[in-house]
């Protein structure tokens, strides 16, 4: 990776009216400060009045140095990420949230680390990361980290925190993913450790989630079971270490 990478931002866009144009407004100027790259706004299938939004913030936002960028795709924040990790220009790319739920915590995290990871990850599981969420949530993600090392041999403490890959990884992973939902950010991590990269966690100020969890532990605790166990069959297809 390079010393002074060009960074591709990946901003998952549905319903976002509210939020995207702050977002979108703090990433530009996060990145003119540091080298330059790109914002990615991944528009997928609202109903809301992002898509307009985010077609007028490209082309208010772009500056030399910062090129933002209106994609839209199906509904589906895989298919955003998807999508994002094939066009990604950038030495650097940053899966993150519309409402950037870390702030800039975790780029400065993986910013401080020499040399720079191929795959490293937000981490709210992190010792030191400081973190405020509901007791349902915090019972739920420590079943799904069981349930992620037992079925597919992932030992990291959150797959579902913000994602930074290398560029060239990332474009490598794209071709392997198939979720269109959330759960997408696992089998990134997944594929991308499969493939040889090593997962670093990074710490990240998460005191500030939204309000209003739609979490449905049995739904969602049985859907994601199901979903591991189709990725550890697609695992089982891929060479080993076949990154380089």
């Amino acid at each position: 990776m390079a010393a002074t990478p060009k960074i591709s931002y990946l901003l998952p866009v549905y319903n976002e009216e509210q939020a995207i144009a702050d977002t979108a407004r703090a990433v530009t100027e996060h990145l003119a400060s540091l080298w330059g790259g790109e914002v990615l706004l991944l528009e997928n299938g609202s109903t809301d009045r992002s898509p307009a939004i985010v077609d007028a913030l490209a082309g208010e936002l772009t500056r030399p140095g910062v090129n933002v960028v209106a994609v839209h795709v199906a509904k589906g924040f895989g298919n955003a990420i998807r999508r994002g990790l094939e066009v990604a220009t950038g030495d650097l790319v940053v899966v993150t949230a519309a409402d950037l739920p870390f702030g800039f915590s975790d780029l400065d995290g993986i910013l401080a680390c020499e040399p720079l990871p191929a795959l490293a990850i937000g981490s709210k599981a992190h010792a030191r990361s400081r973190v405020t969420v509901t007791a349902k949530r915090r019972v739920m993600s420590r079943a799904y980290r069981l349930a992620r090392r037992l079925l597919i041999g992932l030992k990291v403490g959150d797959s579902q925190g913000s994602l930074f890959l290398e560029g060239g990884l990332a474009r490598s992973v794209a071709p392997h993913l198939s979720a269109s939902d959330f759960f997408l950010s696992t089998e990134i991590v997944a594929v991308a450790s499969r493939l040889g990269a090593q997962p670093v966690e990074v710490p990240v100020d998460y005191q500030t989630p939204r309000p209003g969890s739609t979490v449905r532990p049995l739904h969602d605790g049985t859907a994601m079971l199901l979903a591991l166990f189709g990725l550890r069959r697609r695992l089982g297809r891929l060479p080993a270490g076949g990154w380089a």
